[in-house]
């Protein structure tokens, strides 16, 4: 449990955008872009897609770098699969955690864990924007910065604000998708995630979402 959470810390970790280029929306304009989104993605079904991730540590002289694939469907279930320089994979399907470590396997209920529960619900959240509006783990403010939009997002709960200080949704705003998920840790260590190559509503085989 402690090795998939800090993986999911690795996932969703990145430093925070220049305050001075981002821009602050007013609430109607928040609104405006919140529904837009939220309309975008009740139209998706399917997303699958190419990522890379850079991890920034403080101790570490060089970046850590990091390629894979990810898969989503809009039953909940989602795989997020590391292909180099390592092999690690774990999907969420029906209320629990498929993990794979190189010929190691493991399966997590978390329906079980409150804190599993809504690290989960944020994973797959960040990946289409939902919940922006109405969202019991985050408070929520819009920013712009040029043909961007940006969610950044600051945990209410206490289990949330040890492990995350704000939690940034990047949108294309041409596409209204996102581009990007950010979060900062509180020990400041951060990651780029990009999503590159995104293909949506194509048919993914449910056995993507299990993992053996």
């Amino acid at each position: 449990m402690k090795k998939l959470l800090f993986f999911i810390v690795l996932l969703f970790s990145m430093l925070s955008v220049s305050a001075q280029r981002m821009q602050k929306v007013s609430g109607a304009q928040q609104a405006k872009m919140i529904s837009i989104i939220n309309a975008t993605a009740a139209s998706i079904k399917t997303i699958q897609s190419n990522f890379s991730q850079v991890k920034s540590v403080s101790f570490l002289n060089e970046n850590v770098k990091s390629y894979g694939r990810m898969y989503y469907s809009n039953q909940g279930k989602l795989r997020w699969e590391y292909n180099s320089p390592y092999k690690y994979t774990f999907a969420i399907n029906g209320g629990k955690v498929y993990i794979k470590s190189g010929a190691k396997s493991q399966v997590i209920d978390i329906r079980t864990s409150q804190l599993f529960k809504s690290i989960a619900q944020i994973m797959i959240n960040s990946i289409t924007g939902k919940s922006l509006k109405e969202n019991n783990d985050f408070n929520t403010q819009m920013y712009v910065d040029g043909n961007e939009w940006i969610a950044v997002l600051t945990p209410k709960k206490a289990q949330m604000k040890k492990m995350f200080r704000t939690v940034q949704l990047h949108f294309n705003s041409r596409h209204n998708m996102v581009s990007q998920v950010v979060m900062t840790e509180t020990s400041g260590d951060a990651t780029v995630i990009t999503l590159s190559g995104v293909r949506t509503n194509e048919n993914i085989p449910d056995q993507i979402f299990f993992v053996k």
